[in-house]
């Protein structure tokens, strides 16, 4: 009895390190490709985002974009909008400077999402 008990748990402890060594399974990683933001008509536009990696202030601008204003929002890594702000647009150039250290965000990545009427863009930033 012991020895079958013996045996049974080196044949479990060599699939285990069998496992972990294994690389991710197919449907992982198509499932990470489908979890990247969306983002569309960023050819046409000039998005940045500096410095990124930040220390909580940063300053995001928006060009070539025909839209009167446009609505910034910056979420946690689980969705939860953090942060609000409605751009006016000067000359097609929308720009503002974010102090998120102002909320007492935590270190760790954000999204900021720029939204007009026909336009749409995730990009990430770091806090450190």
């Amino acid at each position: 009895m012991k020895q079958f008990i013996l045996s049974l748990i080196t044949c479990l402890s060599v699939l285990v390190v069998q496992a972990q060594a294994r690389g991710p399974v197919v449907g992982q990683v198509e499932q990470a490709e489908k979890a990247k933001p969306q983002t569309e008509g960023q050819d046409d536009q000039e998005i940045s985002i500096y410095p990124n990696p930040s220390n909580g202030v940063f300053t995001i601008s928006l060009s070539k974009l025909e839209a009167k204003t446009a609505d910034l929002r910056i979420l946690n890594v689980i969705g939860n909008e953090i942060y609000h702000e409605t751009l006016t647009n000067t000359d097609a150039h929308f720009s503002t400077t974010v102090d998120l250290n102002k909320l007492a965000v935590a270190k760790g990545l954000y999204y900021v999402k720029l939204e007009t009427d026909n336009f749409s863009a995730v990009k990430r930033v770091v806090i450190k």
